[in-house]
């Protein structure tokens, strides 16, 4: 899984999951976002560094291709919460506290980033798993404008 909650905050253990309708190929583990006009009120695999964080939804649980028809589970990003993400280059110390993309992959974080006030980067890294050397993952929170998680 690419994506793992790790804590959801609070006394609360379970997170939240809520059912919505998919578009595109959304898969378990990975990121979605909120398709916003038209009144669709549908999710859909991330757009890679195009991400922002007015778009950003949660993490897809199920798998689901085509057209919007098909509903999936879906745990929303949400203040709190702590998320272990894998990375698309060697995770290090110096990314802490240093917002990082969301990667063209969709599966992983794009972890080069060196701005900390883009729209764009909506993953807040707090730690590392692993080897400190570059094969490890980071633990973080994900920043989403509307609201609902907070950096």
């Amino acid at each position: 899984m690419s994506y793992r909650l790790v804590s959801s905050g609070g006394n609360v253990t379970d997170p939240a999951v809520v059912h919505v309708f998919a578009s595109g190929v959304v898969r378990p583990g990975e990121p979605v976002e909120w398709v916003i006009g038209g009144g669709l009120g549908i999710v859909a695999p991330v757009t890679g560094v195009d991400t922002t964080g007015s778009t950003l939804f949660g993490v897809c649980l199920d798998y689901a291709q085509g057209a919007s028809d098909t509903m999936v589970r879906v745990v929303p990003f949400a203040s709190g919460q702590l998320w272990e993400v894998d990375c698309a280059n060697a995770a290090t110390t110096a990314q802490l506290g240093v917002r990082q993309y969301q990667s063209a992959s969709r599966g992983v974080i794009h972890n080069q980033a060196t701005d900390l006030g883009s729209i764009n980067r909506v993953f807040l890294p707090l730690s590392m798993t692993g080897a400190t050397t570059g094969s490890g993952k980071l633990i973080g929170q994900f920043i989403n404008v509307n609201g609902l998680t907070v950096a």
